[in-house]
């Protein structure tokens, strides 16, 4: 709840001003209204008065078709957009002056304005709506406090500012706000301001901080980021900017405008309401600043030392500034405003990563005559101390190879090998997770590729077999979610702990839950030339995962990881190598799920299995060593499998697209939905692995030789003289043998359940009179299926030397045990 607001230490401002703008507004040609305009006090040291009507009655005295008589301005907008940018605490600030400006009517020219304390928001409202109601006066509020002492009227320029609330972007362009919405990156603005829908949709986006930003070069740098990353208005950025204010009348100006009413948007849907200090620069971050190109005036003469300073941006080389380092190198080379550039380089170098060693190497060859290396360094060495303080980049440790110890490169002929002394590839799960290598998993939106990549995420953390794949290694796993918050990837991983009796003890310390709304995940971007930009999070996730010893870590979703173009071969190339980078250098598994292109619908038999089916550039399943798809059971499937119509939506299979270190597998793993019920009352889908039983004119061939297993397996690992069928089925389900894993399931109460078909597969095995023979004597079960439950009964009956040399035995226990 906002904290409540101290009372102006003076009088209110807009009862200072001269007598002729206390007059009231004159009345709006031809037409009046019956009732006044009064706002409800809203605090203390508010004016009180006569509530304001909602629906003024007007006497029309004009045409029936004039819009003016169709639209109001609306106070209780502005005063909600006033809260959100002046409420609560301020830091200090709330001493700062609220800037309110108008247009002229009769010439269109932004020249008047007004000013407000912070605890006068039903006065400024209630002058901005007298003002917005004349045809042609737009309203606009300053996006920043003002200070404390300017006059109380007349416009504010850059050097009243005082504290920025909220960052802010203006989105004048066709199509500019609907595509802002896919660029949010995990930060998604506290508020927006519909400025208009006609033509197209134009808004005004805020980001509230929790702390006012002093700096304005800060607040200017932040806002062109913004701007640049969504599409926006780069002009709209300086401290002394007035934006739209929420509810007001929006006159046009422009061709095709037409009047309307701009909209303040709250939000809650979840959002953060403000956001801390330094997370919109990581979600945006912004240009350095420095020095602008400049120009020696007429008769100067070149000088090292002659700054012209400026409070223009500066990114080398980067989308953000039009100088390149070329002309940059050019000018101090020429003697042209030397310290001016390069300071300009100096900033470019330090934001490239470059050592203070390396700076001061280079900068000592554009040393001019008459000067020496060592005023050179001495200089330079002051810039690099100011930009390493003022941006908080610390000098990097570089390491130099000794080139002379690269080995030539020469053909490698084998003298020998020793093929059982080949280290053997280090599978973590199955043959689908592999260390030092990259795996895709492709799959439509919805489908459940977060909820199993967390699955896989578990099972090699507590060494469960959990997605019906052999867990080689037991390894730490890290998780980065950029699309889901952080609550919502507790509740999955609580689901799967539950659904498998696990006790939190086994994942802590040893699952890793990062979601990209905290704190995003970005590999690579690109600058202006297409170039792809290596960003400082692909070292950093090296660096975390060699120091936390983690063995697997899953990205998910790989489109949220970049801001290249998806279908350029070249640029998604190199962040996939980026990603193989990770696997290699911190020696783990990368798992990147990944979206398909088609079918929507998330179900379909020609892209089960066909690694072409994913999204964009087909260079990603290039670098990727394992490409697996994942998706929701189709009709045709349903029908072979037995599967009823209204239970298909429950099914999904998983299909190996591509395995460059192993044979795929022609089969499909298939996964059924599951729920379950979380203590707080949610219920959270799991996948449970489930084997379907292929329809009978297909299993044949089969049936026999899974018969002649059953009958081998159950001799070794039993000595009873009776058991049951389902204990039978239990005992091979639920042992050690993977032959059989694919008959178990675990239900919704996490209890072990043993399919049907291997318990009817049991009882038939016995049935059948199959028989191994060992020992001089033949082994095997007859069923008696007169009791109940049906049970099984041992037999051994002595084969004479002359039947044993005469009959081929049915089964011997060397051939499958």
């Amino acid at each position: 709840m906002p904290l409540p607001r101290r009372p102006s230490p003076r009088p209110a401002t807009c009862r200072r001003l001269r007598p002729s703008r206390l007059r009231p507004p004159p009345a709006i040609p031809c037409w009046r209204r019956s009732s006044d305009l009064r706002l409800p006090a809203r605090g203390p040291g508010r004016s009180p008065g006569p509530p304001f009507s909602r629906s003024p009655h007007w006497f029309r005295t004009v045409s029936a078709d004039d819009p003016r008589l169709m639209i109001e301005p609306d106070p209780e907008q502005m005063l909600r957009h006033l809260e959100h940018l002046y409420g609560g605490f301020l830091d200090g600030c709330q001493e700062g002056r609220i800037e309110l400006a108008w247009t002229d009517g009769r010439d269109g020219k932004l020249r008047h304005a007004a000013i407000f304390g912070t605890d006068e928001f039903d006065l400024l409202a209630e002058r901005a709506a007298a003002e917005n109601r004349k045809s042609g006066q737009n309203v606009y509020i300053g996006a920043a406090l003002r200070k404390p002492d300017i006059p109380p009227f007349g416009r504010c320029g850059d050097e009243d500012f005082l504290a920025l609330t909220a960052f802010y972007a203006d989105l004048d362009d066709e199509g500019a706000a609907a595509k802002a919405k896919t660029l949010y990156r995990g930060c998604p603005p506290t508020a927006v301001v519909v400025t208009g829908r006609h033509p197209h949709v134009r808004a005004q986006l805020l980001w509230r901080q929790e702390t006012p930003e002093r700096d304005p070069d800060v607040c200017r740098r932040q806002n062109i980021a913004i701007a640049e990353a969504l599409g926006g208005d780069r002009t709209v950025v300086n401290p002394s900017r007035v934006l739209r204010l929420g509810g007001s009348i929006a006159w046009p100006a422009k061709p095709g405008r037409i009047v309307e009413r701009t909209e303040f948007i709250a939000f809650d849907d979840g959002r953060p309401r403000m956001y801390m200090p330094g997370q919109i620069a990581r979600t945006f971050p912004p240009a350095q600043s420095s020095l602008a190109p400049a120009s020696p005036s007429p008769g100067q003469s070149p000088t090292p030392a002659s700054p012209a300073p400026s409070t223009a941006i500066l990114n080398i080389g980067s989308e953000f500034d039009g100088v390149s380092v070329e002309a940059c190198l050019a000018r101090v080379r020429a003697g042209d405003h030397w310290h001016d550039n390069l300071v300009r380089l100096t900033g470019h170098w330090i934001a490239r990563g470059w050592s203070d060693a390396e700076i001061l190497a280079a900068a000592s060859s554009l040393t001019l005559p008459g000067w020496t290396v060592e005023q050179t360094v001495r200089e330079v060495t002051a810039m690099i101390a100011g930009g390493r303080t003022k941006w908080n980049v610390p000098s990097p440790a570089h390491r130099v190879e000794d080139v002379s110890a690269v080995v030539p490169l020469q053909p490698a002929f084998l003298d020998s090998l020793n093929l059982a002394m080949l280290p053997r590839r280090r599978w973590l799960l199955g043959r689908s997770l592999l260390r030092g290598q990259l795996t895709l998993l492709v799959a439509p939106p919805g489908v459940g590729k977060s909820t199993h990549g967390i699955a896989r995420a578990v099972a090699v953390a507590t060494g469960r077999n959990l997605t019906g794949e052999t867990v080689h290694e037991q390894v730490r796993a890290w998780i980065y979610n950029t699309e889901d918050d952080a609550d919502e990837l507790k509740r999955r991983l609580g689901a799967v702990l539950l659904h498998g009796s696990i006790p939190f003890a086994e994942v802590k310390d040893r699952v890793a839950l990062n979601s990209g709304a905290d704190r995003p995940l970005l590999f690579a971007r690109a600058d202006r030339n297409g170039t792809v930009v290596r960003l400082p999070d692909v070292d950093a996730c090296i660096a975390r995962i060699r120091e936390h010893g983690i063995g697997l870590f899953v990205v998910d979703p790989f489109i949220e990881t970049h801001e290249l173009d998806e279908n350029s071969n070249e640029q998604i190339k190199a962040v996939a190598v980026m990603f193989r980078e990770v696997a290699r250098a911190a020696d783990c598994a990368v798992l990147l799920v990944h979206h398909t292109a088609k079918p929507p619908q998330g179900s379909s038999d020609g892209h089960a299995g066909n690694m072409n089916t994913a999204r964009g550039a087909s260079a990603l399943v290039g670098v990727a060593r394992v490409v697996q798809t994942l998706f929701a059971m189709s009709e045709k499937d349903a029908e072979r499998h037995g599967v009823a119509k209204e239970d298909r939506h429950r099914y999904l299979r998983l299909d190996d697209a591509k395995a460059n270190l192993g044979l795929t597998s022609p089969e499909a793993r298939w996964f059924r939905k599951a729920g379950v019920a979380l203590p707080n009352g949610d219920e959270v889908g799991v996948l449970v692995p489930e084997d379907l039983q292929r329809s009978a004119g297909e299993d044949g061939p089969e049936a026999s030789d899974l018969h002649h297993t059953i009958v081998a397996v159950l001799l070794a690992r039993t000595a009873a003289a009776e058991i049951t069928v389902n204990a039978a089925a239990r005992l091979l389900a639920w042992s050690d043998d993977e032959r059989f894993h694919r008959y178990r399931y675990t239900d919704e109460q996490g209890h072990q359940r043993v399919k049907r078909f291997l318990r009817d597969a049991v009882k038939a095995a016995a049935q059948a009179g199959i028989a191994v023979i060992s020992g001089g004597k033949s082994h095997g079960f007859t069923c008696d299926a007169s009791t109940t439950p049906p049970l099984l009964r041992r037999f051994e009956t002595p084969v004479a030397p002359a039947d044993l040399a005469a009959q081929k035995p049915d089964f011997t226990e060397e051939d499958d045990l």
